[in-house]
């Protein structure tokens, strides 16, 4: 196996191609296919994007109907009929959900060449598909050569709906890892939380949690926001924590690795009406790979993703809560649990590691 087109939407942000990179330098000649035409949803300016190749990689526009819909977009079928003929590619990775009509596009195109395909879900059945819905993934997955799954819930989902189609549990994309984590010394516990401030991601719980924790040294970055800040902030001072909370607003992806270095630990504290959106557990893993402890609440991926490097609490429960971060207060039960986190990434959830991971599951099917 030598050549291989992957296509997604995902790909269109260049910061998410370490993956590929890694997958590049593995002697593959790689292509992406991405949308030339795309509105991330709650941007709402498009991004433009062009054809180039760097390092290794090559990435080729393809023109896209219903931008910005990742269930409803598909790409003009003459010009990806076009890039199958021309790549003749020995394998096809589709990183969309086999609901969407781009991911049944590119299966329908690729069957009639002859060319196997591999698709890639983050779907754990949540919320549940109308019947329609249901027939179309369980049509697409089963013209499938393989499946690739972000979590083990969403493997269970393939297996289900296809029991014979191989599967395997692996991200979509890897977490850039630093040579050494940069840190320096904290007054007292520094805590963050990273997400946008809505009721689902469950700042209130850990605002609650600290409000049992007054006596203890620490203070609190929230870098994130949303139609919540109002009400938490409100929160945050009724529970006479104001003066130890410092709200930065949404941090774009250089400032967000900037922030890891303040932190000793990382708290997702999301209820558990957040399952069907915490998919991936990615900004988790990325505080991880900076010695950053982290805390999550037992909702969609992040139990998983945490593993045994991390502390994982009940959704909702700030008493659990509070009670993880007084452990984590002791230096001495920090550092190793961090140090493991660390470990646990490079391993597992690193570009280089999802690459390996990656290309070994092709050439098994391809073998």
């Amino acid at each position: 196996m030598r050549r291989v087109l992957l296509v997604s939407h995902t790909y269109v942000d260049p910061a998410s191609r370490g993956k590929l990179v890694a997958l590049a330098a593995r002697d593959l000649d790689l292509t992406v296919g991405v949308p030339q035409r795309w509105v991330e949803p709650g941007l709402g300016r498009p991004i433009e994007t062009t054809w180039e190749r760097k390092n290794g990689v090559e990435v080729f526009p393809i023109p896209t109907r219903d931008p910005g819909h990742p269930e409803e977009s598909r790409f003009g079928r003459r010009a990806l009929l076009a890039l199958l003929r021309d790549k003749r590619p020995d394998l096809v990775q589709v990183e969309e959900e086999p609901t969407s009509r781009a991911a049944r596009q590119v299966i329908a195109l690729a069957g009639k060449l002859g060319l196997p395909v591999v698709l890639h879900t983050r779907n754990r059945g949540e919320p549940p598909l109308p019947v329609m819905g249901r027939w179309r993934r369980r049509r697409a997955l089963r013209r499938l050569k393989g499946a690739t799954a972000e979590s083990e819930a969403a493997a269970e989902l393939v297996r289900r709906d296809a029991p014979d189609l191989p599967v395997t549990v692996v991200p979509q994309l890897g977490v850039p890892v630093p040579h050494a984590p940069e840190h320096v010394p904290h007054e007292g516990l520094a805590i963050g939380f990273v997400g946008r401030l809505v009721p689902e991601k469950g700042l209130d719980t850990l605002l609650l949690a600290l409000g049992r924790l007054r006596s203890e040294a620490w203070h609190l970055v929230v870098a994130g926001d949303g139609p919540d800040r109002e009400r938490l902030e409100q929160l945050a001072s009724d529970l006479r924590l104001a003066a130890r909370v410092r709200w930065t607003g949404a941090l774009p992806r250089d400032r967000l690795q900037g922030l890891w270095a303040e932190l000793d630990v990382l708290v997702a504290p999301a209820r558990a009406a957040a399952a069907r959106t915490e998919l991936t557990g990615h900004l988790v893993l990325e505080a991880m790979a900076y010695e950053v402890a982290a805390v999550g609440s037992d909702v969609g991926v992040l139990p998983e993703v945490i593993g045994d490097a991390g502390l994982v609490v009940a959704p909702g429960d700030d008493g659990a809560l509070a009670r993880a971060l007084v452990d984590l207060t002791d230096p001495a039960f920090r550092r190793p649990l961090a140090a493991r986190g660390r470990a646990r990434v490079m391993q597992q959830y690193s570009d280089d590691a999802v690459a390996e991971r990656t290309v070994a599951f092709w050439r098994e099917l391809v073998r």
